[in-house]
């Protein structure tokens, strides 16, 4: 359909109904997907590829994941996370508030926010960016198993407001994309 603009110009319109207007032949995407940036954090030892992937939205919120690579996803172990990563330090107790997350525990990339211990392992979760701890993930908390059935959607562990300043460097330290999640000859 044509219709004559304001200026006198012609205008080509569509007016399809919104069902019409989507390809469902393409896959639906989640909400991590459509919003989140994904950023891996390769272990330097390949034996345990204890890999993670930070999530970082565009207002830097950021979700802390296990990488498809990680050995937890393909394990068929129950899983229980540990938050005590010391004997004063249970980031459970974690009490961030107000727009500043003022309270929220402060985090470096190589702080351990909690294990995942599968069996006899002990995996370390680390931060990845410099930052403040919002949140654990209560429904990881509560069903470990999403960490395993759902890492990139309700299985994120935690939630981290990176510094403002750090994150493009943890962007430029990390890989935006998974190479040997591909092909395991590349690392």
């Amino acid at each position: 359909m044509i219709e004559n603009g304001s200026n006198g110009s012609s205008i080509s319109v569509n007016r399809k109904c919104i069902e019409e207007s989507i390809d469902l032949n393409q896959p639906y995407l989640s909400v991590t997907e459509r919003y989140y940036t994904p950023y891996y954090k390769i272990d330097q030892d390949r034996s345990r590829k204890n890999d993670l992937c930070l999530l970082i939205h565009s207002n830097r919120i950021s979700l802390i994941t296990l990488a498809p690579s990680h050995p937890v996803l393909s394990s068929t172990e129950k899983i229980k996370v540990n938050c005590e990563v010391s004997g004063k330090l249970d980031r459970k107790q974690n009490k961030a508030v107000g727009k500043s997350k003022k309270g929220g525990q402060n985090l470096e990339p190589t702080s351990i926010v909690c294990f995942l211990e599968v069996g006899e392992t002990r995996y370390p979760i680390e931060a990845v960016s410099p930052g403040k701890l919002v949140c654990m993930n209560k429904c990881v908390l509560e069903n470990p198993d999403f960490a395993r059935l759902k890492p990139q959607a309700e299985g994120h562990i935690a939630v981290l407001l990176p510094y403002l300043g750090r994150i493009q460097v943890t962007q430029n330290n990390t890989l935006p994309f998974l190479l040997h999640y591909f092909s395991d000859t590349i690392f």
